[in-house]
C-alpha cells in the first residue's frame, strides 16, 4: 500500500500537472509494485488526459460548426426578409404612382370639363347678350315708330 506521505505528494502535484509545462514531481518509490502502480496510473492519466482533450475538440468543433450553420440561416432568412420588403416596397410604391396617375386623370378630365362648362357659359352669355341688344333695338325701334303725343291725328295734344 501506498503511504500517506506518497498520497500528499501525488495529490498536491496532481493539480500542477494540469497547467501547461508543469512537471510533475514524482517521489522514489519504495516497492516496485508501488513504482509499477505508478507508472500504470500515469499511463492511464495520460490517455484519460487524451480523451478529455480529443472530446473537447470534438465538442468545439461541432460547436463551431452549429454556429456557422447558424449564422448562414440567420443571413439566409434575413435576405429573405430583405428580398420580401424590397418586393412589398416595389409594389407599395407602383401602387402609388398608379393612384397618382389616376387622380392626375381625373383632375385633368375635371379641368377640362370645367374648360369646357366655362366656355358654354360664355358663349350663352354672350347669344343672351345679343339677344338681349336685338331685343332692345328693336323695343327702342318701335317706340321711334309711335308718334309723339303733339303728332297724334286725333289733334287733341295728348
Amino acid at each position: 500500500m501506498l503511504d500517506q506521505d506518497f498520497d500528499r505528494t501525488v495529490g498536491g502535484d496532481a493539480g500542477e500537472q494540469d497547467q501547461p509545462g508543469a512537471q510533475l514531481d514524482v517521489p522514489a518509490p519504495r516497492s516496485p509494485s508501488a513504482a509499477r502502480l505508478l507508472e500504470m496510473t500515469a499511463r492511464e492519466t495520460d490517455q484519460w488526459r487524451a480523451d478529455a482533450r480529443a472530446e473537447a475538440d470534438g465538442i468545439v468543433a461541432a460547436a463551431k460548426e452549429e454556429a456557422a450553420e447558424v449564422t448562414r440561416a440567420a443571413q439566409r432568412d434575413a435576405d429573405a426578409m430583405l428580398e420580401d420588403a424590397r418586393r412589398a416596397a416595389e409594389k407599395t410604391i407602383g401602387e402609388a404612382r398608379a393612384e397618382a396617375d389616376s387622380v392626375r386623370a381625373d383632375a385633368d378630365q375635371h379641368r377640362a370639363q370645367q374648360e369646357s362648362e366655362a366656355t358654354r357659359l360664355r358663349r350663352v352669355a354672350s347669344e343672351h347678350s345679343e339677344q338681349l341688344r336685338r331685343h332692345l333695338t328693336d323695343m327702342l325701334g318701335r317706340l321711334d315708330a309711335v308718334p309723339a303725343p303733339s303728332e297724334r291725328s286725333d289733334g287733341s295734344g295728348e
